[in-house]
């Protein structure tokens, strides 16, 4: 898909969304590549990454294969 595609393709999507949420964040990402500006996190998202460092550290981690694994069980279910 070249960029004309890519870009057309794009816009019928948002076109035909009524997601208020994700045209937001489409708004706010195109502007901020606009302005060259650092994508700046919401509180949640800051705390969010927070608990996941406090997890990694404390070793409450699980490899990539047993994420498919459940996902797969959850699936089936």
């Amino acid at each position: 898909m070249n960029t004309i595609d890519l870009r057309e393709s794009i816009i019928q999507k948002v076109r035909h969304t009524n997601d208020e949420q994700l045209l937001e964040y489409l708004n706010q990402l195109l502007n901020n590549k606009d302005k060259q500006e650092t994508y700046q996190l919401s509180d949640f998202e800051k705390s969010i990454i927070a608990e996941s460092q406090a997890d990694y550290l404390a070793g409450k981690t699980i490899t990539n294969e047993e994420v498919i694994s459940r996902n797969e069980e959850w699936l089936k279910e």
